[in-house]
């Protein structure tokens, strides 16, 4: 067969986001800055230049993130995980996602992970688990169950090479239609004079 299978909490250490009491306050200047649900996207990634910075209110050392590290949107209608191949600051998560690092010699790459995560199978698990009634929340025991495919590292390499080179095209094409949509635009004010 050539591959395995495991559940999530074999594979990677799952901690919950930065415990924020109140609402996050922006500080300018501040220690750190903080991935919230409008900053994480599927398709783009985390939205690295919008995030607020702010000092977190506790005086234990915050639970940074690191390169490698996954988060994993655990409410809301959309639940998905981003492997992070950047963090250019002092981030932290918002108590809305769990950080997921992957422990040494499991033999699992991060970046299939989130991979798998977000494929059919994987969704399909989450939408069953799911609970609430207005907004839809995975609890970290069900995260810690999932069950994942472990095939070769050359496999997942594979695929995790295919994945980002996906992800690229997808950012080119969308900046091709925005752009495409903004000349039409233009000639729309140019030729029917609409402001």
């Amino acid at each position: 067969m050539g591959f395995s299978v495991k559940k999530l909490k074999e594979i990677a250490d799952i901690r919950a986001g930065y415990p924020f009491r109140e609402k996050i306050k922006e500080v300018e200047g501040g220690g750190v800055r903080v991935i919230q649900m409008r900053d994480a996207d599927p398709e783009d990634g985390v939205r690295w230049s919008g995030l607020i910075a702010t000092d977190l209110p506790s005086k234990r050392p915050p639970d940074r993130l690191k390169l490698g590290d996954l988060l994993f949107v655990a409410r809301g209608y959309r639940h998905f995980a981003l492997h992070l191949d950047e963090v250019p600051s002092p981030t932290v998560l918002s108590p809305h996602f769990f950080r997921l690092t992957v422990r040494e010699n499991v033999g699992v790459l991060p970046g299939f992970l989130a991979w798998q995560m977000n494929q059919e199978p994987a969704q399909n698990y989450f939408r069953k688990s799911a609970e609430g009634t207005q907004v839809l929340n995975i609890r970290r025991q069900v995260l810690e169950d999932l069950p994942i495919v472990v095939p070769s590292l050359q496999k997942q390499e594979t695929i995790s090479r295919l994945n980002t080179a996906w992800r690229r095209e997808q950012r080119v094409l969308k900046a091709l239609a925005d752009n495409r949509k903004r000349l039409l635009s233009a000639l729309a004010r140019q030729v029917l004079g609409a402001d």
